[in-house]
């Protein structure tokens, strides 16, 4: 009499992992660091400067620097040199990222009491192009508004224009219904403020102090929440925002800082920044990547990584 076989269990299981992997290819994550010390001059083979900005160790500079005879009406931008993958139209997921910069802000001598106008950290389309009207209240961002001397009609930012920023404010413009001359706020497609803090509480802490002062930026995709922590000496600012980055920006953005004076003036030198994210993408139909595949742009002070992983 015959007997019927079964497969065993072990053969049974691995039928089912097989087949599973056939409907559930891996999503892979793209990892994003750097981190630039600008008083080695390697770093700058990072940065890319438009504008009046430029490369002078230790300090990177956003406006005219002290060395020119005028430094008034000025405008500059320093970005990162390689696009950052910002969120991902396959999976709909956008990254998550932190970064941390020193900096300071020196009034000119000549303009005081008066200081102005700022700076920020932003994300914008890449590469990154600087407007000839973002001078004093534009703060390298955006063009002036009409009631600041600038476009008529000039609303929120579109296309190639749009931007999210991190702005360092040292002017009180009623333009953009700033809540005083120094203050942090949060921009989005428009140079008035999401939401801001004011940063003349700690009497002596301000952004025109004289002190190097440090800013961490932090975005979470899930909360959809921007946070920004500034420390002043033994002061801390914060202020945040809810966002939904894929809405505002491109796929891929440009990072980097700008920075601008008016009628007044003022130096804004960054000293060092790191910065790092993580972005979930499509499912690799292909030939994944090999793993922590790495791209060494610069070594020590001045170092970059790319990275594929699966999550």
């Amino acid at each position: 009499m015959g007997s019927r076989r079964h497969p065993s269990p072990p053969t049974t299981l691995v039928f089912l992992v097989l087949l599973l992997c056939l409907f559930c290819a891996p999503r892979w994550a793209f990892s994003l660091s750097f981190n630039l010390n600008f008083s080695d001059p390697m770093a700058f083979s990072s940065i890319v400067i438009a504008g009046d900005a430029s490369i002078s160790p230790p300090t990177l500079e956003l406006t005219k620097s002290e060395r020119n005879t005028n430094i008034q009406d000025s405008f500059g931008r320093a970005t990162y040199a390689h696009k950052v993958p910002l969120w991902s139209n396959p999976t709909g997921e956008v990254a998550c990222f932190t970064t941390t910069f020193s900096f300071l802000i020196t009034p000119d001598k000549a303009s005081l009491p008066n200081t102005g106008d700022g700076m920020a950290f932003f994300l914008a389309h890449f590469p990154s192009v600087i407007s000839p009207l973002s001078n004093g209240g534009g703060l390298g961002l955006l063009p002036r508004a009409a009631n600041d001397g600038g476009l008529p009609n000039n609303t929120d930012a579109t296309g190639d224009s749009r931007i999210v920023a991190v702005e360092f404010d040292t002017y009180d413009n009623s333009a953009y219904r700033d809540i005083n001359g120094n203050h942090v706020g949060i921009d989005v497609n428009s140079l008035i403020s999401a939401a801001s803090t004011d940063t003349t509480t700690s009497p002596g802490k301000n952004l025109t102090s004289l002190h190097v002062m440090k800013a961490t930026v932090k975005y979470h995709n899930e909360s959809k929440m921007l946070a920004v922590h500034l420390v002043i000496g033994d002061a801390l600012y914060q202020v945040n925002a809810t966002i939904d980055l894929r809405k505002c920006l491109p796929e891929e953005v440009a990072v980097g800082f700008s920075g601008a004076t008016g009628t007044v003036a003022e130096l804004h030198q960054i000293l060092s920044w790191s910065f790092s994210s993580t972005l979930q993408v499509e499912s690799k139909k292909e030939a994944h990547p090999p793993l922590n595949l790495l791209f060494q742009f610069q070594p020590l002070a001045a170092t970059s990584t790319k990275s594929w992983y699966p999550s």
